[in-house]
């Protein structure tokens, strides 16, 4: 059997998530159809990002076994005649045997959009808040979180069970054409975290001090202390590392 690694891309809108599900469109259901249909077997997936309802992907990476002669490099544009135009594989390599696109990742790379105003071409791509927000402030109330730290404050029910702390590699928020983005990477994510984080830095960046304002959400461990979910639609999965 061959180990191969998929890069995979997708607008998330009209997804139920990444994971299957029986009778819904899932993307890896999808690719899993596609790739059992190229490959004339019954091909399994594993995903490095189990993206939720709504939530895109510029780099999510999958991988999955099979005795094909089939080259690698033959994969994308096999595979592209049968999916829908809102997933599309960019890029197929073999792999060691041993790689995992899950327990192989040692870090992820998610990025979160904020729009000014409500704009038609940018919608289905990022969020606009009903309050009108200040970059500076969002800045300052994040700017605490990087390093080591027990995120259960931002952490919603539901997920699997992993370990709350998270190690926070880099945070940082940049001005984009339409609004502000908040890109962010960890050696793992907790259940809706990244939104949980925008709608809490929301809502300390209205307060006197944000910094503290975040600060004391995070370090009382509460998810009841933060502020609301941010919607799924500004959220992307942009790339996994694995070195």
């Amino acid at each position: 059997m061959r180990t191969f690694r998929l890069d995979v891309a997708y607008d998330g809108t009209a997804f139920h998530g990444w994971q299957r599900q029986p009778g819904l469109r899932t993307v890896q259901g999808e690719l899993e159809r596609q790739l059992s249909e190229v490959l004339e077997e019954d091909v399994k997936t594993v995903g490095a990002g189990r993206t939720d309802t709504g939530v895109h992907a510029h780099g999510q990476v999958a991988s999955f076994q099979s005795a094909t002669r089939l080259p690698a490099r033959a994969l994308p544009h096999r595979l592209e005649r049968g999916l829908g135009d809102d997933v599309r594989v960019t890029a197929a390599s073999e792999a060691m045997s041993d790689f995992d696109a899950r327990r192989s990742a040692r870090a992820r790379r998610y990025r979160y959009r904020l729009l000014d105003a409500e704009d038609v071409l940018w919608g289905r791509f990022a969020w606009c808040p009903r309050q009108r927000f200040d970059g500076a402030a969002l800045a300052d109330a994040t700017r605490g979180l990087e390093g080591e730290h027990d995120f259960s404050a931002f952490r919603a029910s539901g997920g699997a069970p992993t370990s709350p702390r998270c190690h926070m590699l880099s945070i940082g928020w940049e001005r984009w054409e339409a609004g502000w983005r908040l890109e962010l990477a960890a050696d793992h994510f907790l259940y809706h975290m990244v939104r949980n984080i925008v709608g809490t830095a929301l809502a300390a960046s209205r307060t006197s001090d944000p910094h503290a304002a975040m600060r004391a959400v995070l370090e009382s461990r509460e998810r009841s202390r933060g502020g609301e979910t941010a919607p799924p639609q500004g959220l992307s999965l942009e790339e996994v590392r694995y070195a």
